[in-house]
């Protein structure tokens, strides 16, 4: 049976985060108002040369917030080989992309999220919109994993972990 130490230090392997980076999910990107709340927002991302992309428009709070700061943070949750549920969070330093450079880096990250034939006409309408990238550069990353958790959960029970969980309608 394992204690609460081990089952909320577990960390991911390296490739595990990699992998999850990779992926096709959203990210949460978090920056600080100049009342000091957290802003939170939804975000594609894409993982480059050990740097972390999203797009958004120039008139943003999160690039207000970017612009004043510096800094940024993402979350991503995702899963990856050997792991049930794997958590990334990124805090580094944050910078606005514009013109060329952005544009470039926009349709990168497009292109990982958006099917081939579509990808020019989403160009058009989100690169109206979606002026600026921003980039992070991490400067903390910290890792996690469910995996003792459920395991220790899952014997107590006597259904399937998955099983537990309330659903819309049920």
């Amino acid at each position: 049976m394992a204690d609460a130490a081990e089952v909320y230090r577990a960390r991911p392997t390296n490739a595990e985060v990699e992998d999850v980076l990779a992926q096709r999910l959203v990210a949460t990107v978090g920056t600080v108002s100049s009342d000091g709340s957290i802003h939170l927002a939804y975000v594609i991302f894409a993982h480059l040369d050990g740097r972390l992309y999203f797009e958004t428009a120039s008139m943003t709070r999160k690039v207000r917030n970017i612009e004043r700061t510096g800094h940024a943070s993402l979350l991503v949750q995702g899963r990856a080989a050997g792991a049930r549920s794997l958590m990334v969070s990124v805090e580094g330093t944050a910078r606005v992309v514009r013109g060329g450079e952005a544009r470039a880096l926009n349709g990168r990250l497009r292109a990982k999220y958006i099917k081939p034939t579509a990808l020019p006409d989403v160009d058009r309408a989100w690169g109206r919109l979606d002026d600026v990238a921003v980039e992070i550069t991490p400067l903390r990353r910290r890792t996690w994993t469910g995996d003792l958790l459920h395991e220790e959960t899952q014997r107590e029970l006597s259904v399937p972990y998955a099983d537990i969980w309330l659903t819309d309608g049920t």
